[in-house]
């Protein structure tokens, strides 16, 4: 039984990439030589799931830690550690903006979740690292609630909730204005920044793109002009499992990747590396968010590798409990650097 458990190994070994250790904070910046003239649908990035969620702020009576909280970094710290993604989730909370996570439970007809990191700490988060890095770090900002409403229907945000939320984010320094409209329509809502180089957004300064959906619902008005851009312009396909089990979310992922990025002119891809808690997790009865992550996240690193071509790969790692430990920018830049171009 010894050769065939070394030849199991041995081919464990080989199917994953030769990952390169110790990018520097300033990784995009680090590597410009190589990624500045590359459009972001030629690039592999980093991205954190429910990106708020590092803390819990409260929350309703059924949510707790276990099954609200998907990071152990604030935004900063998963700045700081390399993502560059950030989903974030919007509420309103006693009256003010917050991150949250956020689900509508039908089988007791009522609205459970927790609130994370206010939205006045995620810009300062970002103002911190971007005073010290000139990278490009985008938003997405979705599943907007209003809170206070009462648990038993939150609402959408209405026009005027989402305009004031667009107001406190001008607070961001470097929010990135594209300086190329096309000529049909000089609007930047035209602008498809899958195509926009990455020295584009960062060769003089930092640059931040924020990200709203969806498209049908929002009217970004004057702040247009001002950094905010639709989903539409950054459409990446992003359909996650929804299982609980590790193989069946390889599966799942590795199969639309392959569907998706035939090309790497094909859809801007996201990689969903995420568990969803099942029933009995949700209760307290099996693993917790971030227990979950601990099982997906490794997998990446043995799973993606043998599915991974020239023409076939992510453009963002999205995952839940982003690490300080620099494996998933290398393992980003080990895209880059062997099939990305």
């Amino acid at each position: 039984m010894i050769a065939p458990l070394f030849l199991l190994a041995l081919s464990s070994v080989l199917s994953a990439i030769p990952v390169k250790r110790a990018q520097p904070t300033d990784w995009m910046q680090a590597n410009i030589g190589t990624l500045g003239s590359r459009p972001l649908r030629h690039i592999c990035i980093p991205g954190s799931h429910d990106a708020g969620m590092s803390e819990i702020n409260g929350g309703t009576a059924f949510s707790d830690a276990a099954n609200t909280q998907t990071q152990t970094l604030s935004i900063g710290g998963q700045l700081t550690a390399g993502s560059r993604y950030f989903d974030i989730r919007p509420v309103i909370t006693a009256g003010t903006y917050s991150t949250g996570h956020y689900s509508d439970i039908t089988a007791i007809d009522s609205w459970q979740g927790s609130n994370g990191q206010s939205i006045a700490d995620v810009i300062s988060d970002i103002n911190s690292f971007t005073s010290a890095n000139k990278e490009l770090v985008i938003i997405n900002l979705s599943h907007a609630y209003d809170t206070d409403a009462g648990n038993s229907d939150y609402p959408i945000f209405t026009q005027g909730q989402w305009d004031a939320l667009f107001d406190q984010l001008t607070g961001i320094n470097h929010l990135y204005v594209d300086p190329n409209p096309t000529d049909v329509d000089p609007n930047p809502t035209a602008v498809d920044l899958s195509t926009v180089t990455l020295s584009t957004f960062i060769a003089s300064s930092p640059a931040v793109v924020v990200i709203v959906q969806p498209d049908d619902t929002i009217d970004l008005g004057d702040y247009a002009s001002q950094g905010f851009y639709h989903y539409s312009q950054l459409n990446a396909y992003n359909e996650y499992a929804d299982t609980s089990t590790l193989s069946t979310m390889e599966s799942d992922q590795l199969a639309k990747m392959a569907a998706q990025r035939g090309t790497p002119d094909q859809s801007y891809f996201l990689l969903s590396w995420t568990l969803t808690q099942s029933t009995l997790d949700v209760l307290g009865f099996g693993d917790s968010i971030l227990e979950l992550a601990d099982k997906a996240d490794p997998a990446l690193y043995t799973a993606l590798p043998p599915k991974l071509s020239t023409s076939t790969y992510p453009n963002i790692l999205f995952i839940d409990n982003f690490q300080n430990d620099g494996k998933m920018v290398d393992l980003a830049m080990t895209i880059n650097t062997n099939y990305a171009s």
